[in-house]
């Protein structure tokens, strides 16, 4: 049987990376074009999804701990980035 908190928890993080990527994909493409900066937004945005897919698929609560303040950080630098 499928475990579905594994899976979800993995999907979390994988997520991230891939918003990660496809920003600095798109990041270079603007840049290369237009000359701006990279999208702080979607950079910020996919190291929490990194940080919070970590953290529930920690094994210590002191990883889960550490990895869940990285994700909060990381929320809220995005939200000062939307700003």
């Amino acid at each position: 049987m499928i475990d579905v908190w594994y899976v979800t928890s993995n999907l979390i993080w994988i997520a991230g990376l891939a918003m990660l990527l496809a920003a600095l994909s798109w990041a270079r493409w603007i840049g290369e074009n237009q000359g701006r900066h990279l999208p702080r937004l979607a950079l910020n945005l996919g190291l929490a999804l990194f940080c919070a897919g970590l953290a529930a698929t920690g094994r210590g609560w002191w990883e889960r701990v550490l990895w869940g303040l990285l994700s909060a950080v990381w929320v809220a630098r995005t939200f000062q980035a939307a700003n």
